[in-house]
């Protein structure tokens, strides 16, 4: 991308523009939330007219990352924005994203400005939550899913539940805390289920972590005729490129028929994907075909967009990448 803008009127990156441009990012935040969640994204990029820059809190800490040549160079006008308008005691930096070279940006991980624990003890949605800020998923926890997370809880009391891809237990923990009667998380990366079990001890919940490739799980459940309830699919994204498109449907669509197998009468089908390249359509398409498949009817219960602090620009398709749904199967 040879050009990225920032303004429809000729100015100066400045302090002054920033105290600006971040204040109007807050202030909408404020007016969708009413009180600014412990965990918030402050600032998402194109979405608040700052491509390339990103500012998430967590409690007194504030993560950055400059994903482009233009707002690294301004990292330290940022940084003492930030501070004049947040007065954290903690900025850390977290441009350890691949997006940064194809800037030609080399990967930076570090504290920026302040001091203090780099791992914080938070609230996450409805859960008391531990979060690695130099180490933890994206700039340390999935901000864009935490509204979901107690959207598809509430649906879930007294269901046997299965939560594929896990991470650390969000979505599985917010059923367990809505009185799920069992709550099983899958996922392969082995670091993010120890997290999931450190996060059940401290919130005092039941939940079964367990290490394995989803599709496999899905697989040898659907051979052995295991029924769930409720499933929960909330995969990484299955391609960062639209010539690897038709590729990565053919693997939604197998992942959602291997779903659709094992749930029971009345079970509920809680999926996302976050491929920009993946639209809204397409995705739906892709579910009823694998639904026909599986010789199962499903009816569509809810819409689960982005959280309010991920606005969604209709100008521009990519901020919308974050899509999910609820539907019940007979």
């Amino acid at each position: 991308i040879a050009l990225r803008k920032i303004s429809s009127r000729r100015i100066e990156p400045d302090e002054h523009f920033f105290l600006d441009s971040i204040g109007r990012a807050r202030d909408y935040r404020t007016r969708r939330y009413g009180t600014l969640p412990e965990c918030v994204r402050l600032v998402w990029s194109e979405s608040d007219r700052l491509p390339g820059l990103v500012v998430d809190r967590y409690g007194q800490a504030l993560v950055l990352q400059t994903l482009t040549a233009g707002m690294d160079r301004l990292k330290p006008v940022i940084a003492r924005v930030l501070q004049k308008l947040f007065q954290p005691d903690l900025i850390v930096e977290r441009n350890d994203t691949p997006v940064r070279q194809v800037e030609g940006l080399a990967s930076a991980v570090g504290i920026l400005t302040g001091s203090g624990p780099t791992v914080r003890a938070v609230r996450f949605g409805n859960l008391a939550w531990d979060v690695d800020l130099l180490s933890g998923q994206k700039t340390g926890a999935y901000l864009d899913q935490q509204a979901n997370h107690a959207r598809v809880g509430r649906l879930l009391p007294g269901r046997r539940v299965l939560d594929c891809f896990t991470c650390e237990g969000a979505f599985a923990l917010h059923a367990a805390q809505a009185g799920a009667a069992e709550v099983e998380g899958v996922d392969l990366s082995a670091s993010a289920i120890e997290r999931a079990a450190v996060h059940v001890a401290r919130n005092g919940l039941q939940a079964c972590f367990e290490t394995e490739n989803a599709f496999d799980r899905l697989t040898r459940y659907a051979r052995q005729k295991r029924v769930f309830d409720a499933v929960i699919l909330d995969p990484p994204s299955f391609t960062r490129t639209r010539a690897r498109l038709p590729d990565a449907l053919r693997g939604y669509k197998d992942l959602h028929l291997k779903a659709f197998q094992i749930l029971a009468p009345g079970g509920f089908l809680a999926t996302f994907c976050c491929s920009h390249h993946v639209d809204r359509d397409t995705f739906l398409e892709t579910l009823a075909a694998a639904a026909t498949d599986a010789r199962r009817f499903a009816r569509l219960v809810e819409a689960c967009p982005p959280a309010p602090d991920h606005p969604v620009v209709p100008m521009i398709p990519e901020t919308e990448y974050l899509k999910g749904f609820v539907l019940e199967v007979e």
